[in-house]
């Protein structure tokens, strides 16, 4: 089984400065799976957290063999697990209209992915946004505690600084 968390926290560009900044840092970055779920080989546990909302929590579970388009990824059966790929975001920046290898994951074992992007809405009426997302994704039975108990054993941090310039320290960065 395959069981992929989607912590999705989603801002307007108006909202950029620190006093949001600092409602979305208390967004959690991971949570318990709801119980029960389907028994199915690929659930999704898919959250949001909307600034539209206060940040309130939003979230839905879909299962099946396509539930895992629904966030965009792809999984690949691999001789050592299953292997991920980020499909396309509809995000106008970072670009992302091509399938991305992310990592396997192997039996019994859970991987992280964090991506942030910006959207924009259509060109008639031309809306910013962004989203940060924070994907968790365990190649194994699933139980409440799955992602709370698990130390990700493979990580594909895909940030970038949505604002402009570049992050000061080459590595990671968090975009807020």
């Amino acid at each position: 089984m395959v069981v992929i968390q989607r912590i999705r926290v989603v801002w307007r560009q108006d909202e950029r400065g620190a006093a949001h900044a600092g409602l979305r840092r208390n967004v959690p970055r991971v949570l318990p799976l709801p119980d029960p779920l389907p028994e199915d080989a690929v659930v999704v546990h898919d959250v949001v957290a909307d600034s539209s909302s206060g940040y309130r929590l939003s979230e839905r579970v879909l299962s099946g063999t396509s539930a895992a388009a629904a966030v965009p990824l792809e999984l690949t059966p691999a001789d050592d697990g299953v292997t991920m790929y980020a499909t396309g975001s509809g995000a106008v920046y970072p670009r992302g209209g091509h399938r991305r290898r992310l990592f396997t994951v192997a039996e019994h074992q859970v991987g992280l992915y964090h991506a942030n992007f910006r959207f924009m809405g259509c060109a008639c009426s031309a809306q910013w946004w962004y989203e940060d997302w924070t994907v968790r994704v365990g190649n194994a039975a699933a139980h409440p505690g799955l992602f709370l108990e698990r130390t990700p054993r493979q990580v594909a941090d895909h940030r970038v600084s949505l604002y402009g310039g570049r992050p000061t320290n080459g590595a990671h960065f968090r975009g807020n």
